[in-house]
């Protein structure tokens, strides 16, 4: 005789399927129609000399001459490669999904660090979510919403959520007191403290919260394209059933140097914001 669980939420998830399967398929159409293909149909549609310029555009901006240069040659490397459209699939799916993890994790960690039993709530979900290994996060999804974008969509959220929820809260808890009372003196309310005060020097902490989003995300298309995906996931995927070495690592550095792109470009941001509110010194 032993105790499990597993009954339980194989039943739950067979009562949800059977009872709110025109919801669920409510829910999916929706964001599939007004979300997902439009942003995939943009990025797909975008002539690759334009992203090449933006990306180095975006380097230069914050990085100056030695960041746009390496944002270009790793740029440059994914399209020489081949491997440009599912490239853009990848970034599509990927951006949409940090999106709406940062969307809902960053309020969530404000939540989080200013009320103490929301926090302790809060902080227990989404310690249970960071020890999940990755490819549970499958299992349900795909018994609710079948295969395709919309589910690897999801499973990429709750995967990717945890650091946007715990930086907000860290931002948030970090802001210094002497601030804060300052602006209780100077009769702001408590959403002003919280919008004037709390998220503008909270905003490098938010930024390095994107960015592991970002990489979590990453990581997490590779999972998913067991679900039906056609981005550089797949290619890894194909890749590795067919013990081919070479298609595999070049869709591999692919993603990463995809990673390495959003992490220069953020981290280049955060200081940025560190030094225009006073966080950090300049240096040369």
């Amino acid at each position: 005789w032993w105790l499990t669980t597993g009954d339980f939420w194989d039943n739950s998830v067979k009562y949800l399927n059977i009872n709110y399967y025109d919801s669920f398929e409510a829910v999916k159409l929706f964001f599939l129609n007004w979300l997902l293909l439009p942003t995939k149909r943009f990025f797909l549609g975008l002539p690759w000399p334009w992203a090449l310029a933006m990306v180095t555009a975006a380097g230069w901006r914050f990085g100056g001459a030695r960041l746009a240069l390496l944002n270009a040659t790793l740029a440059g490397f994914v399209l020489v490669t081949g491997m440009w459209e599912k490239a853009m699939i990848t970034v599509y799916l990927c951006g949409v999904s940090v999106f709406i993890a940062s969307v809902i994790g960053v309020p969530l960690g404000v939540w989080a660090a200013t009320r103490q039993r929301a926090g302790r709530i809060i902080g227990v979900i989404i310690d249970t979510l960071q020890t999940l290994p990755s490819f549970v996060y499958l299992i349900p999804v795909v018994m609710l919403f079948r295969i395709g974008d919309f589910t690897a969509m999801v499973a990429i959220v709750l995967y990717a959520l945890v650091p946007a929820v715990r930086y907000a809260a860290h931002g948030v808890r970090e802001v210094s007191p002497e601030l804060i009372e300052a602006g209780v003196v100077s009769g702001c309310t408590r959403g002003q403290i919280l919008t004037r005060i709390r998220l503008p020097l909270a905003l490098p902490e938010l930024l390095l919260g994107l960015n592991q989003t970002i990489m979590l995300a990453l990581s997490m298309l590779v999972i998913t394209a067991l679900v039906g995906t056609r981005d550089l996931g797949q290619e890894v995927y194909i890749a590795l059933t067919k013990a081919d070495v070479g298609r595999g690592l070049v869709a591999g550095l692919s993603i990463a140097f995809i990673a390495i792109i959003a992490d220069r470009i953020i981290n280049a941001g955060a200081r940025a914001a560190r030094i225009r509110y006073g966080l950090e010194e300049t240096h040369g």
